[in-house]
């Protein structure tokens, strides 16, 4: 099937693509929404998945241990710094620029409850479909005797995924779409100036504070805050601040980078040399720190001046999301570190291409299982996708209706002033 490829500038602040001999502008769609996709970011959603799996393959083995200790304990090495503060550092790049991909296409939306509840339904679809199958499979992992933990609660958070947080990060981007009707009418009512405050507070409170270790002002955990956080910077940007240049992206990557290699090495030096501040090495990549935003967003902004249209590219980021929710299913992450871990490869003379294989396997498995998730869906529930929520949403307004008029009180003939006629 040919593809076309065409490179454009992409004026970020109007969303419009503008081509070397001044044709007409074209709009970009929402790749969430509309029809025409721009591969370049779609593209960008594959390498930031990539980048989660990376990262979640540093710290999923059990030598790890739940924090990924095993890495920190090895000796200073080329091959301990790509693995710490590129992989694992991948893991927030990934949350940040697959946010931001989500996001950057609603700030201008006129976004309504209706609408957010009708994108979480169609969420929800995808989440209780793997959450389901994945629990069928690790019934049969457990009769094997290959997964060992227990099946009751896994059950109950498999039936209730986005309410029991079985995955952190769709439950907290659904909390997201409930506010963001309301936070982003309130972010533009505060206008330019206040808007501007608030964004600089919270950089102050929860990016450059905790650069000092110690420092999170509550801000430590994988919830809808950070997303909060980020939409408050992020919209500022979009709608008030001009567009940075690819000189200023790549600065920000390279301070942000640097500022990852610096933690990283002084842990390095002082674990080495005490036994002591071993999570310094990883302090700023675990977290929504401000040098993970810095390379996240400056990545986001580089990938939204090009432009090209590639269906094989927009097919397969179509299934990114699955790609998570596959391979982070509380059993998955239990069993595929066991074949598929860093500690095995770690001291080879290949560790770094053998680590990079392990990674793209697992990636691959995925993305083919959520293809054929994709496949099944397009030819059972999607054919009338958002039917079932509309049925649903209008059945409800006619009854909250209804009871509105039933309770509106009546006004009988005998309670209204009779006037004497003269």
């Amino acid at each position: 099937m040919a593809e076309c490829y065409t490179l454009r500038y992409v004026n970020i602040a109007t969303n419009k693509i503008e081509s070397g001999n001044n044709a007409p502008p074209q709009q970009i769609e929402s790749p969430l929404t509309g029809n025409i996709r721009n591969s370049s970011i779609e593209l960008l959603r594959l390498i930031s998945m990539f980048m989660i799996v990376a990262c979640h393959f540093v710290m999923g083995n059990k030598a790890n241990g739940a924090s990924g200790l095993w890495i920190s304990e090895q000796p200073l090495s080329f091959t301990n710094f790509f693995y710490q503060v590129i992989c694992r550092g991948g893991g927030w790049f990934g949350n940040i620029v697959f946010f931001t991909i989500s996001v950057w296409f609603l700030i201008d939306k006129n976004i309504t409850v209706k609408n957010s509840l009708k994108r979480i339904w169609i969420l929800e679809r995808e989440l209780l479909f793997w959450s389901i199958t994945l629990f069928v499979v690790t019934v049969v992992l457990h009769q094997q005797g290959i997964y060992r933990d227990g099946l009751a609660m896994l059950g109950v958070r498999s039936v209730l995924p986005l309410s029991t947080n079985l995955w952190w990060y769709p439950t907290s981007y659904a909390l997201f779409l409930l506010f963001i009707p309301y936070l982003s009418i309130a972010l533009k009512a505060l206008g330019r100036k206040l808007h501007c405050t608030l964004a600089i507070s919270v950089l102050i409170i929860w990016g450059i504070a905790p650069l000092l270790p110690k420092i999170t002002f509550n801000l430590v955990s994988d919830t809808v805050f950070n997303f909060l956080y980020l939409f408050i910077l992020i919209s500022y940007y979009k709608w008030y601040m001009s567009e940075f240049s690819n000189r200023t992206c790549i600065i920000l990557i390279l301070v942000g980078l640097s500022t990852n290699i610096l933690y990283w090495l002084a842990g390095s030096i002082i674990y080495s040399h005490t036994g002591k501040l071993i999570q310094m090495q990883n302090y700023l990549v675990v977290r929504c720190s401000i040098s993970e935003m810095m390379i996240g967003f400056a990545v986001f902004i580089l990938f939204t001046k090009f432009s090209f249209h590639s269906r094989i590219i927009n097919v397969l980021a179509a299934s990114a999301f699955g790609v998570y929710l596959i391979h982070i299913y509380p059993s998955m992450i239990a069993v595929w570190p066991n074949y598929l871990s860093i500690n095995k490869v770690f001291y080879n003379t290949w560790a770094i291409p053998l680590g990079l294989l392990e990674i793209f396997i697992i990636f691959g498995v995925c993305l083919v299982l959520d293809l054929l998730r994709q496949g099944l869906f397009a030819t059972t529930i999607n054919r009338n996708k958002g039917k079932w929520f509309e049925l649903m949403y209008a059945t409800i307004q006619r009854k909250v209706a209804h009871r509105k008029s039933y309770r509106k009180p009546h006004v009988s003939s005998d309670s209204v002033p009779k006037h004497r006629a003269d």
